[in-house]
């Protein structure tokens, strides 16, 4: 008798947790698309200018990879790193959202974060799309290891088109 329960049990919490892990899964996948981010008001410039940017689906006009807000502002290189990131930032967003101790509503705090590019946009992530890049001078200084560079030094409206810092003054208006 005890060794049935024993496999009950044992097959019980195995349903649990694959039903645990799928509903997880669909959670991340929800909470991982631009609309979804883009439902609080606070990232609302963000979400406007990433439609028509160059990797939006309005502003693809040369055929450009599109990419979504977790494209770019997650690292992929594993799923830990990945859920670590977006639980953090998620959560830290979320809260400023809520309490506003971010100062997450005042455009100042977020053309201060357009200077900090490199902590919120993985460069990894766009050689992971970019792998062929075209030949010209710059790339092929990377290439070559000669100097290591942030792709956003130089393409840094790809993301969210020239028109962010105008949306995000706006966002006061709001």
């Amino acid at each position: 008798m005890a060794k049935k329960a024993i496999i009950l049990s044992g097959l019980a919490g195995f349903v649990i947790a694959g039903v645990a892990a799928l509903i997880s899964a669909q959670i991340v996948e929800d909470t991982s698309t631009p609309q979804f981010c883009a439902s609080c008001h606070e990232m609302k410039p963000m979400y406007e200018t990433w439609l028509t940017g160059p990797h939006g689906p309005l502003g693809n006009k040369d055929r450009a990879i599109r990419a979504t807000c977790v494209d770019c502002h997650l690292p992929h290189d594993s799923v830990v790193s990945y859920l670590l990131a977006k639980a953090s930032s998620g959560t830290k967003d979320f809260m400023g959202h809520l309490f506003g101790g971010s100062d997450i509503n005042s455009p100042k705090y977020w053309l201060e974060k357009l200077n900090e590019s490199d902590r919120y946009v993985y460069v990894e992530s766009c050689r992971r799309c970019h792998q062929i890049l075209p030949n010209n001078r710059a790339h092929e200084e990377i290439k070559s290891g000669k100097i290591s560079g942030n792709c956003l030094r130089c393409h840094w409206y790809v993301g969210h088109g020239e028109e962010l810092e105008v949306k995000i003054k706006e966002l006061s208006q709001r």
